[in-house]
């Protein structure tokens, strides 16, 4: 018995790892299946809980984010890096938790930008939701924080 010992732990890790990954990949399915209001997004910014990052994903970085996008976001227009500003690729983090923020809250968007993503939530409403509540926005081209400054990461 004493021989089969270690096979026996080594088959008991393995079983209790996958039951681990399991719940885990349920636990991020859940979170993309619900998506986040801009009161709640608001919320999270103001009182820094954990770190987050929100990607900004509509097209067009100098008409649209340029013009109005929320503070601290990075630009990845349709979650391409190519068509990402140079000074925002470095930024974005598949495995930080991540806002991802589209027009109008576009769910086939968020889909596709979500696979990208370890652990990713939908803005309700996108940033026409954010303006409709009358939330801070900022504008301008997008500049990478200073090192020290929390990464893209809020």
């Amino acid at each position: 018995m004493k021989k089969f010992e270690p096979f026996i732990y080594i088959v008991l890790f393995v079983v209790f790892g996958g039951l681990v990954l399991s719940e885990g990949a349920k636990a991020a399915a859940l979170d993309r299946s619900i998506a986040l209001t801009p009161k709640e997004l608001y919320r999270k910014i103001a009182k820094r809980e954990g770190a987050l990052q929100i990607v900004d994903v509509r097209e067009d970085v100098e008409e649209n984010y340029e013009d109005t996008h929320i503070p601290g976001a990075i630009p990845f227009p349709n979650c391409d890096m190519k068509e990402t500003p140079e000074g925002a690729r470095d930024q974005v983090e598949p495995s930080v938790p991540t806002i991802i923020v589209s027009g109008d809250g576009d769910q086939e968007l968020f889909n596709k930008c979500a696979a990208y993503f370890t652990s990713a939530r939908n803005l309700e409403g996108g940033l026409e939701a954010w303006d409709d509540e009358n939330l801070p926005e900022d504008s301008g081209e997008y500049q990478p924080p200073k090192v020290g400054a929390g990464g893209g990461c809020l």
